[in-house]
């Protein structure tokens, strides 16, 4: 029952997040979480406002990826970013896409 329930999380949360559902979600509690787990996982290289490229990290300000070159990126990681899939799970990884696309100028 619990493998049941989290297959079905697993489903549930992207689609709120990517298919406009999210409206049911409160945009600051959408933002709040991605900016949150941005900051404990991203900032250091990529800076609080996606602009700071250590170690040859991206200015994700004017990146032109889409959400699923982002989720692509985050879970197997490149170069020397590490790759999030094993520590994050899915529907954290859409809250951190959620939060760098805001980041955009």
């Amino acid at each position: 029952m619990l493998q049941k329930r989290r297959r079905l999380a697993a489903v549930i949360v992207p689609l709120f997040l990517f298919t406009g559902l999210s409206a049911f979600i409160p945009k600051e509690q959408v933002y709040d979480g991605g900016k949150e787990l941005y900051e404990k996982k991203c900032a250091r290289c990529h800076g609080k406002d996606g602009t700071k490229g250590l170690f040859g990290a991206r200015n994700l300000q004017i990146s032109k990826l889409d959400d699923a070159g982002y989720i692509r990126v985050i879970s197997e990681g490149r170069n020397i970013m590490p790759a999030w899939q094993k520590k994050l799970n899915e529907g954290q990884i859409n809250l951190i896409v959620l939060y760098i696309k805001a980041l955009r100028k």
